[in-house]
């Protein structure tokens, strides 16, 4: 994988990530009894996307 390619990875799992959290957070607010579980999986999944892209963006 070349520099620009990571770069555009690292990128893309950055706004995955940020995706993945708002829909999390907006779930919440529309959805009155929201179970918990998907929350915690969202959550989760926010942060393994985000440190796989900062892993990434650090193997410069």
């Amino acid at each position: 994988m070349n520099d620009q390619q990571r770069d555009s990875t690292a990128k893309y799992l950055y706004d995955l990530s940020k995706g993945i959290a708002l829909l999390s957070v907006i779930k919440i607010l529309w959805e009155p009894g929201a179970a918990v579980l998907p929350i915690i999986f969202g959550m989760t999944a926010t942060c393994l996307f985000f440190s796989w892209g900062y892993v990434l963006e650090g193997r410069k």
